[in-house]
């Protein structure tokens, strides 16, 4: 529901359980939130079994800070249940089964240490059910873990949020958020922050490009047994966790090739080999989902503000942590906004910023793209140039490529063809470049069949000092950079400038970002380099690479 009120103190872009979290830890605190979310957009929360479990990960380690994270999380969703009369947070012990030598030989290394103690016990510590003989089984009980009903709880905050006009069920364009150094601006409302709680969709966010996401699904379900395992869950690899209804739920699988929410049949068929090893043919499946989790090295989250502007935020990246984590980092987030406090540097976006040379003192996107094509681009090599112009790009590319190179220049305007030209002639370059007046959507056509090339260049919008009403589509420049990739060779370069401020051009810049979200990651890599202002109408590039 849009509120009639147009000031707040912060925008939440993203409504799942790090979204909700926070937003009801800064309304608990007197702070106005307004969080826009479109439902569905990602599944996680929806589908996450949400376990806490303090000893986890083949290594069995022992939790980043679990000594303060769980019990803050513990009491933030007691506190929670009691202002809601609905149980949240359900404890369970583990029984964890080794799953391999390797694992037998860590928990030997580990079990002594006085870290440990808090949260470990024997394992015969444990009710098990007789059907599931684990008397041949090794392995070690784990304290202090449970698992949060994380649907029901979004679901809880976001009526409460929608009772208070904080809460707009709508998707969100970045070109649309306009950050400047004193507030930000979406759709005529204004914060004093943005924050970005986007789960695996933050791998596009312009102003977190350096952040390297690792996005992995998940596949999760929900069975029905006649075996019931009472309030202990057992962990072999995958888990197998009594809930509250009575159900089951087993999981999860780990794929990082296939990032899209379809549970596929390979991982379906993973964890029903799991179940038929702990429970036989006395299951049946319920529900079965899959999600994607926002995965970063060393399990720690993102949060903190974006380097290139304080006001944009960050409060992603807890993966498979998100229900023991997000309640203690809401909480240090707003302590850091609003009171002044520090926030652990482990978890701040810049510690992936690996280089910290400042940006060039006049920032222009067409430079910033020339200097990352020439970082690539080499003597011999072919190039296109998808939109000639006036000739600029054509021309270095071709300085680059030289004699024995190739340039191959499109542009469906005759004026720009001829400007191109001159320019070239004016430079007294003799390299080979080949015009084509035709649209670059044709350049599969219009190259040779054996043509491999090392870096496209795209500088869309409209032909400077032309005609401003002709400028380039999204359909037909995505069609040609689809055709680009399928000719870019390993370690090749896509550049593409987006000049969001122009009318068409916003249009243009959101569907060429959700065209990247699409692209096969092991494939490909992006980078998003936004202008360091943050105001969303000035252009930026974006750079795909082939791996």
């Amino acid at each position: 529901m849009a509120s009639t009120a147009r000031k707040y103190d912060c925008f939440i872009f993203g409504g799942g359980l790090a979204g909700s979290v926070l937003a009801h830890t800064f309304s608990q605190q007197g702070k106005r939130p307004l969080v826009i979310d479109f439902p569905g957009k990602s599944r996680c929360s929806q589908v996450a079994a949400g376990l806490i479990n303090p000893i986890g990960g083949r290594r069995l380690n022992l939790i980043w800070k679990a000594n303060t994270l769980i019990p803050f999380a513990t009491n933030f969703y007691r506190s929670l249940e009691e202002s809601h009369q609905v149980q949240f947070y359900h404890p369970r012990s583990i029984a964890r089964l080794f799953a391999s030598p390797d694992e037998r030989k860590q928990w030997q290394k580990r079990k002594d240490q006085a870290k440990y103690q808090p949260w470990s016990a024997p394992l015969a510590s444990l009710k098990v059910p007789q059907e599931i003989d684990i008397s041949n089984e090794e392995g070690f009980a784990v304290n202090g873990s449970g698992y949060l009903d994380i649907p029901n709880l979004v679901n809880a905050i976001r009526s409460t949020l929608a009772s208070q006009e904080a809460l707009i069920e709508s998707e969100f364009e970045y070109a649309e958020i306009e950050a400047t150094q004193g507030q930000v601006t979406w759709k005529n409302r204004s914060a004093h922050y943005a924050i970005f709680c986007e789960g695996h969709l933050a791998t596009t966010n312009p102003w977190f490009s350096f952040v390297p996401y690792k996005p992995a699904k998940g596949i999760i379900g929900t069975i029905d047994s006649d075996i019931q395992l009472g309030d202990t869950a057992i962990i072999k690899k995958y888990f197998l966790l009594p809930r509250h209804d009575q159900t089951i739920s087993v999981g999860a699988t780990y794929n990082w090739d296939q990032i899209d929410e379809i549970a596929d049949p390979k991982g379906i068929a993973e964890l029903e080999a799991f179940l038929e090893r702990m429970l036989g043919d006395r299951w049946k499946w319920s529900s079965i989902g899959a999600g994607i989790r926002p995965a970063t090295a060393g399990a720690k989250p993102v949060v903190g503000p974006s380097p290139e502007n304080p006001r944009i935020l960050s409060f992603n990246g807890f993966g498979s942590k998100g229900a023991n984590q997000t309640p203690y980092f809401a909480q240090t987030l707003h302590d850091f906004i609003w009171n002044d406090k520090t926030l652990h540097p482990d978890v701040l976006p810049s510690r992936f910023i690996k280089s910290t040379q400042a940006a060039p003192k006049r920032w222009i996107a067409v430079r910033i793209a020339q200097e990352r094509v020439l970082k690539i681009l080499k003597p011999g090599d072919s190039a296109i140039d998808a939109t000639a112009g006036n000739g600029h790009d054509t021309l270095w590319l071709a300085q680059r490529t030289g004699e024995n190179g190739c340039v191959f220049a499109f542009d469906v305007q005759t004026e720009a063809i001829k400007n191109a030209r001159q320019r070239i002639q004016e430079a007294n370059c003799s390299s080979p470049i080949h015009f084509i007046a035709d649209s670059h959507s044709n350049l599969s056509k219009r190259l040779p069949e054996d043509r491999a090339i090392a870096a496209a260049v795209f500088n869309l919008g409209y032909l400077p000092g032309g005609d401003q009403s002709l400028i380039t589509r999204p359909e037909t420049t995505i069609d040609a950079l689809n055709q680009c990739l399928d000719r870019l060779r390993p370690d090749g370069i896509l550049s593409v400038v987006l000049y969001p401020g122009h009318e068409g051009g916003n249009s243009e810049t959101a569907d060429i970002l959700k065209w990247i979200q699409k692209l096969d990651p092991t494939l490909y890599r992006h980078e998003i380099e936004r202008h360091p202002t943050g105001i969303a109408r000035s252009p930026y590039p974006i750079f795909i690479f082939k791996r």
